[in-house]
């Protein structure tokens, strides 16, 4: 079975064939304390930046802004440099944390309970995906795979492709992102989507823990991870904001 085609950018085969007999293999119970570690810091971060005081909107946005640039450069380094993922994922997972958290302030401003709700929400999604996973209920195969992986590129598209409109002074696919029935249809198959990513990469993690990969990229596999959750986080949130204006 070929998951080379996941759509999750840094679960990918070319990255896990790399073979060091040195080392140890990779298992499943190291993936899952090295996630601990790191959701522990992502949890951090947004605490940290949920509790500063922020002077304006404008203030927050410039640190997202930068916040976000370094957590693109960490990505990146990672990918192509797994030998010191041991020190890029947890600075990964804390910057990712503090765009959380800063993020999620903004957003508890405008609509109040909102971000419980989302936290509920995402901890109640990968809990049931974890379920179906783990019961066999869906066994991602080539098929699943490749259908989900060309449905997460056409939303990475359409999300590049409203920010350069946006750039250019257009508006974009603004109906996608409104309150409209279109836009909350729109955020609930992103929300399905990314979902369902989460049981790829339990089944991939799986797969390369059997395959021997080595140990050291036990730190990929949780990169791999924080990156969907985090997207599952910010779609759900962004699917109750509209929601909530819906509402007003």
């Amino acid at each position: 079975m070929d998951y080379s085609n996941t759509s999750n950018p840094v679960l990918k085969d070319n990255i896990f064939s790399i073979q060091d007999a040195s080392s140890e293999s990779m298992t499943i119970e190291g993936v899952l304390r090295k996630s601990l570690i790191a959701f522990c810091l992502l949890l951090g971060g947004a605490v940290f930046a949920w509790t500063r005081s922020y002077a304006s909107i404008g203030d927050i946005s410039g640190k997202i802004a930068l916040f976000s640039i370094g957590a693109i450069a960490l990505h990146f380094i990672t990918i192509f440099n797994a030998n010191i993922a041991k020190i890029t994922v947890p600075l990964y997972a804390f910057l990712e944390g503090l765009i959380l958290g800063s993020v999620s302030w903004m957003a508890q401003r405008y609509y109040p309970g909102i971000v419980i709700q989302a936290v509920t929400g995402t901890l109640g999604v990968f809990m049931a995906m974890l379920v179906v996973y783990r019961m066999g209920i869906i066994r991602p195969n080539e098929k699943f795979t490749m259908v989900l992986f060309v449905a997460t590129a056409g939303i990475g598209f359409i999300y590049l492709a409203n920010w350069l409109l946006s750039l250019l002074g257009f508006s974009g696919f603004s109906m996608l992102y409104g309150s409209s029935n279109i836009g909350i249809g729109f955020s609930v198959i992103v929300c399905i989507v990314a979902a369902l990513n989460l049981l790829v990469d339990f089944e991939f993690i799986v797969r390369q823990s059997r395959t021997g990969a080595p140990q050291k990229l036990e730190w990929i596999a949780t990169l791999g991870l924080l990156v969907t959750v985090i997207w599952l986080y910010f779609e759900i949130l962004r699917l109750l904001m509209k929601f909530s204006t819906r509402r007003e």
